[in-house]
């Protein structure tokens, strides 16, 4: 039974764009040859990371969702595991109900405001009450 997962991983800013094409034909060949298939394939560019990695402060991220079957997700991490361009990689189960890579919603500001005064004239209402 196949499943959805997400895959993201990092690679080396050193790597040029040729090189970076031919590892993400790699990646791909690395799902196929598991019996998975990329349904969507998105590069975020180069970012800024959190903390060194291997020495290096900025990598080239790139996302990927995918259908795998259970049992090659060790294989598949083994293989990108020892692909020496990626330095940092995360592969989880995408959650089926939920939208991938929805933005976040800002939460709701104008509701709450009225609330906060009528329950703060309450408050004081009753400490005024002898």
């Amino acid at each position: 039974m196949t499943r959805s997962y997400e895959l993201t991983f990092i690679v080396k800013p050193d790597v040029d764009a040729n090189n970076f094409s031919a590892l993400l034909e790699k990646v791909k060949d690395i799902i196929t040859a598991e019996g998975g298939s990329i349904t969507r394939l998105d590069q975020w560019g180069m970012r800024r990371l959190m903390y060194p990695i291997r020495k290096y402060r900025e990598g080239q991220y790139v996302f990927a969702l995918t259908q795998l079957e259970a049992l090659s997700i060790p294989r598949i991490e083994n293989r990108l595991r020892l692909t020496e361009d990626i330095i940092r990689y995360l592969l989880i189960r995408a959650d089926e109900n939920a939208p991938v890579a929805a933005p976040a919603e800002e939460p709701q500001t104008e509701a709450a405001t009225p609330a906060a005064p009528a329950a703060e004239t309450a408050a004081t209402s009753e400490t005024a009450a002898p």
